[in-house]
């Protein structure tokens, strides 16, 4: 068991647990992702097209409405193509485990990424949304923890 952690730092992850939740569950999101244009998972050097970008960061604004307006536009179309291509070249080609992806990124400024738990669960991430769910909620605190979010990074500039 570990110790319980203060509020300020187990608030963020709580969120994200709460915005990943709704994204797995949420009809308008299952919609969109139809909706979106996919990759082959096979083609994994594929380059984004904004048209996907706009999509995800449309929808990422759903989800985490105050956290995304409290970011700059440019910034967060930069910062969502720049990890959602990540995604894609990691063979995630899917709307929903985009989203869940460029989540986790936001919320610690991409720097979950870099950890070494992260990088061996995207060398085969799981290509069904609970699954790709569950293994991201499997990571340890660390990851979740790695980063400060990206508004509150772009706020502290």
């Amino acid at each position: 068991m570990q110790p319980s952690k203060p509020y300020p730092t187990t608030f963020p992850a709580l969120v994200l647990c709460a915005a990943l939740a709704f994204i797995g569950g949420n009809p308008m999101a299952q919609a969109a992702d139809k909706a979106a244009p996919q990759a082959s998972s096979g083609a994994r050097q594929v380059k984004v097209k904004p048209a996907d970008t706009a999509n995800l960061v449309s929808h990422l604004r759903r989800v985490i409405t105050d956290e995304t307006n409290d970011t700059p536009p440019r910034v967060l179309n930069a910062f969502v193509a720049k990890y959602q291509q990540r995604a894609l070249d990691a063979g995630i080609d899917d709307l929903d485990r985009q989203t869940q992806y460029v989540l986790l990124a936001l919320y610690t400024s991409g720097k979950a990424m870099e950890q070494p738990q992260f990088v061996t669960l995207m060398k085969n991430p799981p290509a069904s949304l609970d699954a790709f769910y569950d293994a991201l909620h499997a990571l340890p605190n660390t990851v979740w923890e790695a980063g400060t979010p990206l508004w509150d990074a772009q706020a502290a500039k």
